[in-house]
């Protein structure tokens, strides 16, 4: 882990990978509903599938949504947390692993194996598994070779992998896959990136955000603007809106009762920003979803 400065900061989460057979995990976890503090990345590929529940992940720039169902792909170079709906819990299992290192293929046809291209702002990281089951099976019968511990089941593991790999490849562009931003862009944006998402619902302010990296005004605003693709106020907008639009998802509170969550001060402005960005109102968000 790294020191900690005055702010809240991005932490580097060690992953023991046996150099035989590079994959481990697969056990039930229960993901809590505490609020986003800090941000994390692994040396490696994580895979997740939920089992139940639902609630929101911080990834990089982008604050995507879960549900049941759903499977979660994260390479390396990508900073991550999830947060379980505010007072429920998920369920998920983590698998990782290195797939260059654990299937052996000609260099040729190693390349469907990378991970680092399957990243980027335009990246769904949150595999819907209604839209593409055969990814979400694969990643279930991984999990379920893993916590079987078979005497077989390298062949098994590297096969499943293999199949996952070209499945996430082939679908690539339907996930808006693109090169992830330089993680050490990441690590000097953490302590602004970690306050805002612990303090989403409250007003920002610029001077303390760029104080807490460490840098001038300006020369924040251009390493946010370049790493997040938009504007520190922008992405502040975004990361309220996309809240909101999983409390409308995974709760039963009021359309006015969600504004003031995620901290608008009128019902108002919130329906017009929410439109502009959706393109409906909550209230049809809402009943869409439910349909």
């Amino acid at each position: 882990m790294q020191k900690r400065s005055k702010g809240l900061e991005i932490q580097f989460a060690p992953v023991s990978l046996d150099p035989q057979l590079p994959i481990c995990g697969g056990e039930p976890f229960e993901q809590a509903d505490h609020p986003i503090t800090y941000l994390h990345f692994h040396p490696c590929l994580e895979l997740g599938y939920c089992y139940a529940g639902s609630g929101v992940f911080a990834i990089g720039e982008k604050i995507l949504p879960f549900k049941a169902g759903d499977v979660s792909f994260i390479n390396p170079t990508e900073v991550h947390l999830a947060r379980s709906t505010p007072g429920s819990r998920s369920q998920w299992a983590w698998v990782f692993l290195d797939p260059l290192r654990l299937v052996p293929l000609p260099a040729g046809e190693a390349k469907v194996l990378d991970p680092t291209t399957l990243a980027g702002a335009s990246f769904n990281n949150l595999i819907p598994g209604d839209r593409f089951p055969a990814i979400a099976r694969n990643v279930l019968r991984l999990i379920e070779e893993l916590r079987a511990r078979r005497a077989d089941a390298a062949p098994a593991l590297r096969a499943l992998v293999w199949e996952l790999m070209v499945l996430v490849q082939r679908h690539a562009p339907e996930l808006g896959a693109a090169t992830a931003p330089p993680l050490g862009d990441y690590r000097r944006l953490a302590p602004a990136l970690a306050f805002i998402a612990k303090n989403y619902a409250a007003p920002i302010a610029i001077g303390p955000l760029a104080r807490r990296c460490g840098l001038s005004e300006p020369h924040f605003r251009r390493l946010f603007g370049r790493t997040m693709s938009r504007s520190p106020a922008a992405y502040w907008h975004d990361l309220r809106l996309r809240m909101a639009s999983s409390l409308l998802r995974t709760t039963d509170l009021s359309v006015l009762e969600i504004s003031q969550t995620v901290g608008y001060s009128t019902l108002s402005s919130f329906n017009r920003q929410f439109s502009a960005a959706f393109a409906c109102a909550p209230r049809v968000w809402r009943r869409r979803d439910a349909g």
